[in-house]
């Protein structure tokens, strides 16, 4: 079995890299959400209609309503992998002290309750994991999206 240290150690690489993540959605998001502000705001500061954008702007406003719940949708992916990563880090700790308990006072019941939470830690991390590899597949989705509608668009004037 993996001693609960080296599963602490890589949850914790983990969150770190998924707080990577988690920070470029939100940077994403914060970005898209200026651009449409820009875009459906008028020269005077009112707010424009679909119909009085230019043609190039309607079609911004089309990927960015459409990309904007996709990215929520991961952003909030990754938020629940992130904490169920932190819980399984948290149970992995109790594991260690239940272990350190259990080696010094020489009790059976607190060696078996450490052993359930090594197992218990080690599937909440699984389960992070399997959020963040589904954030993963949003991501594909989404820049799929975008460049098949950027592809489809007419060169002709």
């Amino acid at each position: 079995m993996v001693a609960p240290v080296v599963l602490i150690t890589s949850g914790a690489i983990l969150s770190s890299g998924l707080f990577t993540l988690y920070g470029a959605v939100n940077d994403r998001m914060r970005d898209l959400n200026q651009e449409y502000r820009h875009i459906v705001t008028g020269p005077d500061g009112t707010l424009r209609t679909r119909a009085q954008l230019p043609a190039s702007g309607a079609e911004r406003v089309t990927e960015i309503r459409r990309q904007l719940p996709l990215l929520l949708q991961r952003h909030r992916l990754l938020h629940n992998s992130i904490l169920m990563i932190f819980g399984g880090l948290a149970v992995l700790v109790l594991s260690v002290i239940a272990i350190a308990i259990a080696v010094t006072a020489h009790l059976d019941a607190v060696a078996i309750l450490a052993l359930a939470l090594v197992l218990a830690g080690t599937v909440t991390l699984l389960g992070g994991m399997v959020l963040a590899a589904r954030s993963l597949a949003m991501s594909r989705n989404a820049i799929e999206y975008e460049v098949g509608r950027t592809l489809s668009l007419s060169t002709d004037p």
